[in-house]
């Protein structure tokens, strides 16, 4: 969810039109269409629809809006009015435009009908060199009656409210997307002279606030310019091909998902993916208590399965519907704006950070629905909103009106229930401290999500989710779910900025590329306020505040659902947001708010327990000691490992200047370095649930198993102790297993993880060469005959996983004879690593990863370029062996190697047949095959590399119930869909 906008995934030419003109005409003279298909967050907004819902005979779901509506200090005439909005629709592609095309697919491939395949009729943006009527966009609302500015501030406000849940005024097919009202009074006299308001509704696909800002400057200044001189001066000039999707501005030109497929995956994308999937362990507060009765809403895991399952979690039914926005303006003085402004700088965070602090505090204020509960914190999840066209390839630089807006997540917390009312009460220094690092803590958050391409790595994902799934239908089940009931943050803040400081449209006098900036002020016409708003009504966020600042000062836009958040709630919520804002800037209070909740027994009970939880009884910071020293002793366990693997990555740094290359090759080491531990909990926790007696739910799962998770779950939600300690203990652990890679003791065939080991006693720096470890076997060496599917038998290489089992190497040839792919295939977990849930495993009967490479003319028959995860290095055939008669190659040893700086940073060896297994005698033949060339000091002795485990050729292919149950969650076509993908994309 945005505050105003995102994306595009478009055809195979970003605007169909003539090569040398902006449109082309047809054999009557008549001007054809300038088009683009919706990338994947307009497609979210539009929305794109779901097939299967209408084939119920449902309801389409509905567009999301986006409202906005300045207050003028005058009225402008109709006429005038009219020939501005003329000029806006000539200026902007898009807001003369219409959408064509239903948005199916070419199939949906699994049980649940939410993965998509192919997309023949793709949404798309159409748009003519004819503007639609005035009359069609241009509404006017006479006010009478009563005080004229109160009766005024009714009006818009009023139709702001309506406007946010209801697009009926919108036909997509048709357009126009957009449409303005003017709420102008009807009293005797001088009607210019009196203030009125601008409000402007838009299908959120085309808009996000800055677009709103262009329309609002550009209209200001053409009806001023009419009264002054009858015509519109200096008229803007943008070009008429349609503005670029969001995609194309952050990830740059054709590199949408269905243009790369997986090639720009990268470690900041799975860090990325890892990241978001962590977040749900928080388990972030999204409902009050108030309508949940369950200490936990249904955003979590469960609830999540359910969606993916076609079902809305909780039930479903037509609760979306019941809902609507519920708004509150308010406004921050001037001496308060800038007071605030002063603070932040003086504790180094932006006038954001702070808004979407004081929205977590506020929050706690709420959250409790009224029953205070001594004791009781949460985890804050906060959106926080982006304009998209700042980061990436930024090749949208606001020049036309279009939606780039997105966003990212924020985790406030653990935060008490009422921290904000807390820091009323406390004031001075606990204001300073706790208001302002928690303000730290959102800077914090940002900086990391910028400065590793999060905004990129999300376009990334998100894109790659809409382009596979019928994301609107995942949205319509949450919207339905009685459990989260549409909700998934806990808070949401869009602050948009400084109003004059945004660029103006282009006009015919910016010969030099400078463009002006917005002014508030144009002729007569003063911009006093701006308020706007998305509709979070259907799904969102709970609370939600959108944020401008015009003529020094900011407008603030409340806007929730109503019921989950009613109306005097909301009213107080805002209050409670300014007050907090006034409070930390050190400015005049102009609302002070506070809530002394009190029970039964009498005085402030914001923290008192009803009733005494045993686990409070746990001395504080105990069990996280304990946890802390056993990490400490794993650490000095481990120490010189440590120290060794420091010194290396100093030496790269010091070699390498390149900040790319530096990073590309130690991203690499870390992505590994963490998989492998963290594959151990999932395994010994499968093995845990299938270990587990009782009578089974479904034949799947132990009820003694679900049981045990209820008992460790409370006791997580009851004991701040328990769960730092738990968090301070998987810490420890994983460290403790890094380190033992590092000074290998976990493992030296697939987790000897230190750069430049030793081998007996001594340090071995750096890579071979080919010529060093190539054998005679590999004269007049044939890469067509080395083509097929191989067996590896034994692996010395981190970049594994003892884990997996039945490993082939199935290897190919591109067309043109200069790249090769290599078909990974295994099968996980093997039997020796679950004993117990080994045959459970969706990948059980198999799974595919592709490896990529390239021939490079300069290297010697037998060499060839691996890449992946960002880095190249050379894949040595060192050995080959031949059948007597047939001349075909029946073994082969292969060697990578990657160093920089004279360091090595990782050594992969593989023993690979022709045939699935074989015997002790072959396999100690290959071993003194690889100590002749010299390779037992990189890791090819017996000690140091892994047997692949195998079951018999002709093993049945397993069946159980999860074996049923994975193919009915469409689980085998979801992998041969991306093993396709994959596959297509290195070709």
């Amino acid at each position: 969810m945005s505050a105003a906008g995102t994306a595009t995934s478009i055809d195979d030419s970003a605007n169909i039109i003539d090569k040398d003109a902006n449109s082309k005409h047809d054999t009557n003279g008549s001007r054809l269409n300038t088009k683009r298909s919706l990338g994947s967050q307009e497609n979210l907004m539009l929305p794109r629809q779901y097939g299967p819902h209408l084939d119920k005979k449902n309801s389409p779901f509905p567009q999301m809006n986006h409202v906005s509506v300045a207050v003028l200090s005058s009225t402008p005439s109709i006429q005038h009015l009219q020939s501005a909005l003329n000029d806006l629709m000539t200026t902007h592609p898009l807001l003369r435009c219409h959408v064509e095309g239903s948005g199916e697919p070419s199939k949906r491939i699994d049980l649940f009908q939410m993965v998509r395949e192919g997309e023949p009729d793709p949404c798309t943006f159409v748009s003519t060199d004819e503007i639609y009527d005035v009359d069609d966009v241009l509404t006017v609302k006479e006010v009478s009656g009563g005080s004229a500015k109160e009766q005024l501030d009714q009006s818009w406000k009023a139709s702001f409210e309506a406007s946010l849940d209801d697009g009926s005024w919108c036909d997509i097919n048709k357009g126009p997307l957009w449409s303005i009202e003017l709420h102008r009074l009807s009293a005797n006299g001088d009607a210019s002279s009196s203030p009125c308001a601008l409000l402007m509704k838009f299908n959120h696909a085309i808009s996000d606030q800055s677009s709103a800002n262009l329309m609002l400057d550009q209209l200001l200044y053409s009806v001023a310019s009419l009264d002054e001189n009858g015509f519109i001066m200096n008229k803007a000039t943008v070009p008429q091909t349609m503005p670029i999707s969001l995609e194309e501005s952050v990830m740059g030109t054709k590199r949408a998902y269905k243009d790369v497929k997986t090639k720009d995956v990268s470690f900041n994308t799975i860090n990325y993916v890892f990241g978001k999937a962590m977040e749900g362990l928080k388990n972030p507060v999204i409902l009050p208590d108030s309508v949940t009765e369950s200490k936990e809403d249904g955003g979590g895991f469960l609830g999540a399965l359910t969606i993916i399952s076609g079902r809305s979690p909780g039930g479903g039914g037509d609760s979306s519907s019941e809902r609507k926005s519920t708004v509150q303006f308010r406004k921050l003085s001037e001496s308060n704006t800038q007071a605030l402004l002063t603070k932040c700088r003086a504790n180094g965070v932006s006038i954001t950070n702070a808004l979407t602090a004081a929205a977590a505090l506020a929050s706690s204020d709420f959250i409790d629905g009224g029953s205070a509960k001594k004791g009781m914190e949460r985890n804050y999840k906060v959106l926080q909103s982006l304009d998209m066209r700042r980061f990436g390839a930024q090749l949208d630089k606001c020049e036309t009106v279009s939606c780039k807006a997105g966003s990212m997540d924020l985790m406030l917390g653990p935060l008490d229930d009422h921290s904000g009312d807390a820091l009323r009460l406390a004031g001075g220094a606990d204001v300073e401290k706790k208001f302002w690092n928690l303000a730290k803590i959102s800077r914090d958050q940002t900086s990391d999500f910028i400065e590793n391409d999060g905004p990129q790595e999300a376009t990334r994902v998100f894109d790659f989710a809409m382009t596979i799934s019928d994301m609107n239908n995942l949205v319509h089940l949450s919207a339905e779910g009685k459990d989260t009931q549409g909700r998934a943050y806990s808070a949401g803040v869009s602050n948009v900025g400084v109003y004059e400081r945004q660029n103006s449209v282009r006009r015919e006098s910016d010969a030099d590329g400078e463009r002006d900036t917005i002014k508030s002020r144009h002729g007569k016409y003063k911009v006093e306020e701006i308020y706007f708003a998305t509709s979070h009504a259907r799904s969102g966020c709970l609370y939600q505040v959108s944020t401008m600042t015009v003529q020094n000062s900011m407008d603030f836009t409340f806007h929730p659902a109503s019921p989950i958040v009613p109306k005097d709630t909301n009213a107080k919520y805002a209050d409670d947001f300014i007050d907090l804002l006034e409070l930390v800037s050190g400015g005049e209070r102009t609302n002070p708010t506070s809530r002394n909740i009190a029970n039964g027994s009498g005085g402030n009970t914001i923290m008192d327990f009803l009733e005494s939880n045993p686990l409070d009884e746990i001395p504080e910071g105990s069990l996280g000691a304990i946890a802390a020293a056993l990490g400490l002793v794993g650490i000095a366990f481990h120490w010189n490992g440590w120290v060794q693997f420091f010194e290396n990555v100093r030496t790269i740094r010091e070699a390498v200047p390149d900040d790319a290359d530096f990073w590309a090759v130690l991203n690499f080491w870390i992505l590994f370095a963490v998989s492998h531990p963290l594959l151990q909990p999932i395994l010994w926790i499968s093995d845990v649930l299938h270990g587990s007696p009782g009578p089974r739910l479904a034949d799947l799962v132990p009820l003694t198993f679900l049981l045990g998770n209820l008992v460790v779950i409370g006791a997580f939600a009851m004991s701040k102790e328990i769960r730092n300690a738990a968090n301070i203990a998987a810490l420890s652990a994983f460290i403790t297993y890094v380190g033992a890679g590092l000074d290998g003791q976990a493992g030296l065939g697939d987790f000897n993880l230190q750069l430049n080991d030793s081998y007996k006693g001594t340090v071995v720096k750096g890579c071979p060469t080919y010529e060093q470890v190539r054998q005679p076997s590999m004269d007049n060496f044939d890469l067509e005959k080395y083509q097929g599917k191989w067996y590896e038998q034994k692996f010395h290489d981190w970049t594994q996983f003892k884990e997996v089992y039945d490993t082939t190497l199935d290897i190919k040839l591109t067309t043109d004879g200069k790249g090769w792919i290599d078909d990974f295939g295994v099968k996980g977990p093997a039997p020796a690593s679950a004993k117990l849930s080994w045959d459970k495993s969706p990948v059980a009967n198999g799974g595919h990863y592709f490896l990529f490479g390239r021939l490079d003319e300069k290297d010697p028959p037998g060499v060839l370029r691996e890449s992946g995860f960002g880095v190249e290095f050379p894949n040595y055939i060192v050995d080959v062996q031949k059948d007597p008669e047939t001349g075909e190659y029946t073994e082969a040893i292969q060697f990578q190697c990657l160093e920089r700086g004279g360091v090595r940073v990782f050594e992969g060896i593989n023993f690979m047949s022709r045939k699935p297994e074989m015997t002790a005698e072959e396999l100690k033949a290959m071993h003194t095959r690889a100590e002749k060339a010299g390779m037992y000091q990189y890791g090819a002795s017996e000690e140091q590399m892994h047997t692949v485990a195998r079951r018999p050729v002709d093993a049945p292919a397993i069946d159980n119930s999860w074996q049923a149950m994975w193919r009915a969650l469409g689980v085998d076509r979801l992998l041969e869909l991306l093993t396709e993908s994959i596959e297509d994309g290195g070709r």
